[in-house]
């Protein structure tokens, strides 16, 4: 497994490669089928043979579809939070930052997430998650390998 990754937007050029097609040194091959998404001069490709492919989009299109909120601002976590003390309720809808005050990431004039799982600072998500005992924040939630 790598830890790189190429980035393709939502709006980026998409293909449909067929058995036989060579894209730098790779070929789609018998029996399968991929899509590539462009990034510019790169892409990223997922291919299968067409039920598996298919299922996988699938699968991942479903994982969109149920993603929780996402912050609709940057967002720090306060200062007063208290890791050890919080447990997470529902979250149903994204919710503006809370005033300015003294904020994880630093100063007074970034704003402060109303809830730390719409935090977007790298840096007060990590030291929140480096205290204990907690509830982490997890900012990656893996989607099985198989459909």
């Amino acid at each position: 497994m790598s830890d790189r990754l190429e980035w393709a937007g939502a709006t980026s050029e998409a293909q449909l490669l067929l058995p036989g097609t060579d894209v730098d040194g790779a070929v789609v091959q018998a029996g399968e089928l991929a899509v590539a998404v462009w990034t510019g001069s790169n892409g990223i490709a997922l291919h299968g043979p067409r039920e598996q492919l298919h299922a996988r989009l699938l699968q991942l299109a479903h994982a969109v579809q149920e993603a929780p909120p996402v912050p609709l601002t940057d967002a720090c976590i306060s200062q007063q939070a208290r890791p050890e003390l919080w447990r997470p309720g529902p979250l149903t809808a994204p919710v503006d930052p809370g005033e300015p005050e003294p904020a994880l990431c630093g100063g007074t004039t970034s704003p402060v997430a109303a809830d730390p799982r719409l935090a977007t600072c790298p840096h007060c998500i990590e030291q929140w998650n480096n205290g204990q005992p907690h509830t982490r924040l997890m900012l990656a939630h893996p989607i099985p390998a198989r459909p």
